[in-house]
């Protein structure tokens, strides 16, 4: 009977469960991709067939490690180590890809066997390269040709595979040439170590980070500072997914209530010959996890296919290569099939409550009654499109609440988006620069490293006034796993742009000033000390922006910054102060052109050309896409429902003289009346998730949004697409109907 009854309205059971369909479909691909990223990052240092890894202490993720290549000469003279080899990786961007890993290792190193060669040779000189297999199919290379990185040609002599999607994805060149590519002239992100007696590794392990303490060595493979970073990455997906997943359970819900209002009566019927109310609540019960159980199926599988879909471009392919697993696969159908549940237990509950007197006295389509309520919100709506609505309140009230959370949920993403690049222009504002220069080509701010002198040569351009030399890198502290830090030269002028509050600024090296955020949350007060990078600095003063990334960090000197960092002589950003502010357009074009190592921005649009804020956007819009997705076809079962009911009506209206135009506009109306109730209902809900978001004590902080008119506006359109997406078919289905059909319509 549960299958019939779902038959019985094709349509709108087909429309629930792609509803479902698709929001599972968004956490099986989110959550995959979440999982590929922890994945790759974790078996970067995991697979060299090394016993130790040693890496800087403080670093968040190893690929932001830096030591100086001289310790490995002082490790391979420790007692019980056999052999180091250094390894320095880093991420370029590249025309066909904004993140493209380089990894640069010695050639005779014993961690080079670790890549597989299928083709080709190995390293045997400078200018050589060696592709993984996926980034020679995606860059359409073969042995002998050349390989270009950041305008330097590179000879291709080998492909190799290793598994791991960040190297088969990624290119190997000789540590020196990975040095010069990333500027880290005698550096490296870490050291793979073989051990002569692997029993006494422990022993080892604590003898290196005695000796050397700013360091930290782990077995390979095992869980380091990075866990809390991928633990997030694999958190994100579900995180992300779950509202879409919502929106298309409380669509389901929808349908399950409706289906029980229009069969109030054969409700009636049935428990009048004798089922019990535990026999209707399965039955309205069975139909729910039918459609959610279907749902999650079809998800699961649109979900393998986006992900195979998205690895099929290079931007993606390179970096999120989805991962699957079984309980992955699983949690996502129990996901589905709990929807289903809560989705069928108020809808069922009602049915069982029905008397079999007032049921079959009940027309079919019957509504829920709210007393006066609904009757006072309908007399009080001028528009008719209003009042249609109020006509069924619990059906319109249950799909402003689903379209609101999908609407909500798009709101607080662009808010965070608007709320980050405000955050990082503010690190240009208050009017102490005018241009900001970014090493070109870097993916990410904590990769950008420009040569120091380019800063003095810059100088002393007759159009500049000033520079200012900024190092911003991601540290961490007890209490604080994210701090960042700022470097800047403590008698440079920028350095008002940090609104200090109690004691003084910095002065000299060893000394910091951090945020009223990080006072806080450390509880440290002027005078205290704060370790950082195994280097304890004194806190000589409390400052207070109001931008979040600056109040959640700290201010040092800028050649502590570069010693904490591994940035001997490098800058992550270049300050410009020009000599007269209206010629700051031309002056960047010029600036650009004769230092063709750094891209050059006006202050004010420091977040239009950084890679970090294009990867963000692309991504925030896939999931704008598959939420609007998601509450169209909740929009258009829901407008269905409504035509389906009300197919009498329409008719006597087609009968009495409305042409096919006026039927379609009310229909439209009503869809546009409903998406704007969403909208207003997914701001406020918007706002509420922005605020809670913040209240996250790892990262909120860091993700503050900001609702300004630009995302009101998308918010308006959303509205007007969702109510146009959900209304089409809807209203032409009903300017469709023939007169006499309609009326005859049961």
């Amino acid at each position: 009977m549960i299958l019939k009854n779902l038959l019985r309205r094709r349509t709108r059971t087909l429309l629930t469960i792609l509803g479902v369909a698709l929001g599972v479909a968004a956490v099986v691909a989110l959550s995959a991709f979440g999982e590929g990223l922890a994945s790759g990052f974790e078996q970067l240092s995991g697979s060299s067939g090394a016993d130790l890894t040693v890496a800087q202490r403080e670093a968040i993720m190893t690929v932001m490690s830096s030591i100086d290549q001289d310790v490995g000469e002082q490790l391979a003279d420790s007692s019980g180590i056999d052999r180091v080899t250094g390894t320095i990786v880093g991420i370029v961007q590249t025309s066909e890809t904004p993140y493209f890993f380089i990894f640069g290792e010695e050639p005779h190193g014993f961690t080079i066997g670790h890549y597989r060669l299928i083709e080709g040779r190995g390293l045997a000189g400078r200018r050589e390269i060696i592709l993984g297999r996926a980034a020679a199919r995606t860059f359409d290379k073969r042995i002998g040709q050349t390989f270009r990185l950041n305008e330097v040609g590179y000879r291709v002599v080998g492909i190799y595979e290793t598994g791991v999607s960040f190297e088969d994805g990624g290119a190997v060149v000789a540590l020196t040439d990975g040095q010069r590519i990333f500027e880290r002239t005698d550096q490296v992100s870490y050291f793979n170590i073989r051990l002569k007696d692997p029993r006494k590794i422990d022993q080892i392990r604590e003898e290196i980070e005695r000796r050397w303490p700013e360091l930290a060595a782990t077995r390979s493979g095992e869980p380091g500072r990075q866990e809390e970073m991928l633990g997030f990455y694999r958190a994100m997906g579900w995180v992300l997914g779950l509202f879409a997943v919502l929106v298309g359970g409380l669509g389901m819900m929808n349908t399950t209530l409706m289906s029980v209002f229009e069969r109030t009566r054969e409700i009636g019927v049935l428990r009048a010959i004798g089922w019990q109310k535990w026999r209707v609540i399965r039955m309205i019960l069975g139909e729910s996890l039918v459609i959610a159980l279907a749902g999650g199926i079809v998800g699961i599988g649109l979900g393998i296919g986006l992900v195979g879909l998205a690895s099929l471009s290079p931007s993606v392919g390179s970096l999120l290569t989805g991962v699957f697993t079984a309980s992955m696969l699983i949690q996502a159908l129990v996901i589905a099939l709990l929807l289903g549940t809560i989705g069928g237990v108020y809808p069922a509950w009602r049915a069982a409550q029905l008397t079999p007197v007032e049921a079959m006295r009940a027309e079919s389509g019957a509504s829920v009654h709210w007393g006066g309520v609904a009757h006072w919100l309908a007399a009080r709506s001028g528009d008719s499109a209003v009042r249609n609505l109020w006509r069924r309140p619990t059906r319109t009230l249950v799909t402003v609440l689903g379209l609101g959370i999908g609407v909500g949920f798009i709101v607080a993403l662009m808010a965070i988006v608007a709320g980050a690049k405000l955050s990082f222009g503010a690190i240009a504002g208050a009017g102490q620069v005018d241009l900001i220069a970014e090493q070109a080509n870097a993916s990410d701010l904590t990769f950008s490293a420009i040569d120091e002198r380019t800063a003095d040569r810059m100088r002393i351009r007759p159009e500049v006034q000033s520079v200012t030399k900024l190092v911003i890198g991601v540290g961490t502290t007890p209490g604080l796993p994210f701090f960042m830090v700022f470097g800047v030269e403590p008698h440079d002028s920028y350095m008002e742009h940090y609104r200090v509050r109690e004691g003084r600024a910095i002065q000299r090296s060893r000394e910091i000033i951090i945020g009223r955020f990080a006072a806080n949350s450390l509880e440290k007060q002027v005078g205290d000390t704060l370790q950082i990078g195994g280097t304890s600095y004194t806190i000589t003063g409390i400052y207070e922006n109001g931008v979040s990334y600056e109040d959640a960090g700290g201010v040092v000197s800028l050649e502590d910054a570069q010693r904490l960092f591994s940035k001997r002589k490098q800058l992550s950003l270049i300050g410009i102060t020009l000599r007269d502010r209206s010629t700051a357009a031309q002056s960047a074009v010029q600036l650009e052109h004769d230092f063709p190592d750094v891209i050059v921005s006006q202050a004010a649009n420091l977040t239009d050309r950084m890679q970090d804020f294009a990867s963000m956007n692309a991504m925030f819009g896939a999931l704008t896409v598959i939420t609007l997705l998601v509450s169209g076809i909740v929009m258009m079962n829901v407008m269905m429902m409504s035509v389906f009911e009300r197919t009498q009506e329409i008719g006597v209206l087609r009968a009495i003289g409305w042409q096919r135009r006026r039927v379609l506009r009310m229909v439209m109306s009503e869809s546009l009346a409903l998406a704007m109730l969403s909208g207003v209902a997914g701001l406020l809900l918007g706002v509420g998730l922005g605020w809670l978001i913040t209240l996250e004590p790892t990262y909120g902080v860091f993700l503050p949004p900001v609702f300004d008119p630009g995302v009101l506006g998308w918010t308006l359109l959303m509205t007007v697409v969702l109510g146009v997406l959900g209304g089409v078919y809807p209203a032409w289905h009903a300017s469709g109907l023939h007169p006499v059909e309609a009326l005859r319509y049961e």
